[in-house]
């Protein structure tokens, strides 16, 4: 009676007992489709085939596979979308992989390689087409607490958010190792601001600013009168210098070699995202872990030093104290001293904006990547066969420079092009010309050999020293700790030195030759924003200026 029952009782046409039985065959149906879809999700199942482990294996060097929270992701969590209808798209364009690997279309890693740009632009297209939505499953611009990242991320991630950017327009290259020439891809060719280019062409000189105002006559002359100032009310700022090893201006351009080429390529300073990292650097390129391919023995990787600085109406003063180190020889050298005549070299650099990358790099915009010890510095008998040789000094390899005294720079060294511009020297009447306007670092030296001696100079086409009457260094060292004290007169009217004005906001920088060192084996600090008495924020932004010189009175 009961089985009658059931019998006539229908949904959709089909009895009760069918209509279970579908259910139930439906739900082991879905169920197992659904554990086969899972399975192809899995890593072990991603990583089966032969094509895919070196892939694999530079994956697992990256931060989505081992990071220090513990908190990875596989490669479904990246290729494949979390809702059903993408997800099924996606299996669907998948399965001509399939006929791919019967082909054997990448079945080696050298056919891999020429394949790779295609590869990577097909899921750069997704990307860009998706608004990175697998990203955005784990990272979302709402949750982010930009306060609590470090400065370099935050600020980029509120740059990315204002501009309406999407991750990968970023990020590329995050899991897998960057194509060759991936920034010259057509997916990128309309993207800006994108990574710096190959090479930079700088077409003609700039016809602004307008020329630079001397004062006439003499330079003016400046005692010894800043280790006669009382210090006592001066603030000091505490800074860290640090070795920099092969990282060259051209270096922190390229995208595709530091990570903050974009940030900077935008006008963003290096002090912005590295303040606090300077200890770490340090010991990346002393241990030769990344920017050293030289062994420098015991040397150190950083050195702390305090900074005061003041001014009077026709002086700027500055006062600086470190530590002095044990010596410690670099290997590469016969005696260990590069400089034996000179235990220490203390430089001070001062620019204005008038100089491209200054207000960012400081000193660094003139460090180039073909400059002594570095990778692609000439040899000797090229400098020596070259024309230039009559209009620069190559005697010790090529000296610093600015690249705007330079019609192209090579910044990525593609197809084995020798990155930095020391043989596309523009002629001397443009040279001059940038001179005339003030487009030139201005350098400070002192040598503590021989009872001390100061230099004075500037760099453009070349690096330039004189014996100079507008700035004077003096210098001790008592119980390990050296005081270096510097006057500089603000309006020294004499070529290459800087005319500060009182009113103005100029970019320093510092560099330390310690222990006999030469060359490149420096430390360094950032660029800093150099002001005299100005209200902060108020005449400037505050993470503009560092150095804000106290009004004093002799």
């Amino acid at each position: 009676m009961i089985r009658q029952r059931l019998r006539k009782f229908t949904i959709l046409g089909a009895s009760l007992g069918a209509a279970i039985t579908f259910f139930i065959a439906g739900i082991i149906f879905w169920g197992g489709f659904h554990t086969v879809v899972e399975a192809t999700n899995t890593m072990q199942f991603c990583t089966s085939c032969h094509e895919m482990q070196w892939v694999h294996a530079e994956y697992e060097d990256r931060p989505h596979y081992k990071n220090p929270t513990g908190v990875g992701a596989t490669c479904s969590n990246c290729h494949v979308p979390d809702a059903w209808g993408p997800k099924m798209v996606r299996k669907v364009v998948a399965s001509r992989e399939l006929w791919h690997k019967a082909l054997g279309s990448i079945n080696t890693e050298e056919k891999f390689e020429a394949k790779r740009l295609a590869l990577a632009e097909r899921v750069w297209r997704s990307m860009l087409r998706t608004d990175s939505r697998e990203c955005r499953n784990c990272h979302d611009w709402t949750a982010m607490d930009l306060e609590k990242q470090p400065a370099r991320a935050a600020r980029e991630h509120a740059r990315g958010f204002e501009q309406g950017q999407t991750c990968i327009e970023c990020h590329q290259g995050i899991a897998h190792k960057l194509p060759e020439d991936w920034d010259e891809s057509p997916v990128w060719a309309q993207a800006e601001p994108r990574e710096p280019v190959a090479a930079l062409d700088r077409g003609d000189p700039v016809l602004e600013p307008e020329p630079e105002v001397v004062a006439d006559g003499e330079a003016v002359t400046a005692g010894d009168l800043a280790s006669g100032l009382d210090w006592s009310n001066v603030p000091e700022v505490e800074i860290i210098l640090f070795l920099t090893g092969q990282a060259s201006i051209e270096w922190i351009q390229d995208g595709s070699q530091h990570g903050g080429g974009r940030a900077f390529g935008m006008g963003d300073r290096c002090i912005w995202c590295h303040t606090g990292e300077e200890v770490d650097i340090g010991r990346l390129v002393t241990t030769g872990e990344k920017l050293e391919t030289m062994d420098l023995g015991d040397k150190r990787g950083h050195v702390p030093m305090t900074v005061q600085t003041a001014f009077d109406d026709d002086y700027l003063y500055m006062r600086f104290r470190w530590e002095a180190a044990e010596h410690a020889p670099l290997p590469f050298v016969d005696g260990g001293r590069m400089d034996p005549d000179n235990p220490m070299k203390l430089t001070v650099s001062f620019a204005d904006d008038r100089v491209d990358m200054a207000d960012r790099a400081g000193c660094w915009a003139s460090c180039h990547h073909d400059s002594p010890y570095m990778p692609d510095a000439p040899d000797a008998e090229t400098l020596a066969a070259s024309e230039l040789a009559e209009r620069l000094d190559l005697s010790r390899g090529v000296t610093k420079y600015l690249s705007e005294s330079r019609t192209n720079i090579e910044i990525r060294g593609r197809r084995g092009a020798a990155r930095g511009g020391w043989d596309k020297l523009r002629d001397e009447a443009e040279i001059e010309d940038l001179m005339r306007r003030g487009v030139y670092l201005d350098l400070a030296r002192y040598k503590s050999g021989n009872g001390g001696h100061t230099e004075s100079g500037y760099i453009l086409d070349e690096r330039h020293f004189a014996d100079t009457e507008a700035v004077v260094f003096s210098a001790s060292e008592d119980n390990g700790v050296w005081t270096v004290y510097m006057t500089r007169a603000l309006r020294p009217g004499s070529e290459g030195d800087k005319p500060l004005s009182t009113d103005g906001k100029y970019n320093i920088a510092i560099a330390l030759h310690d222990d006999y060192s030469a060359s490149r084996f420096h430390h360094i600090s950032w660029q800093y924003g150099l002001a005299f008495d100005a209200e902060i924020p108020g005449d400037f932004d505050d993470d503009m200026v560092e150095l804000n010189a106290t009004r004093i009175s002799r």
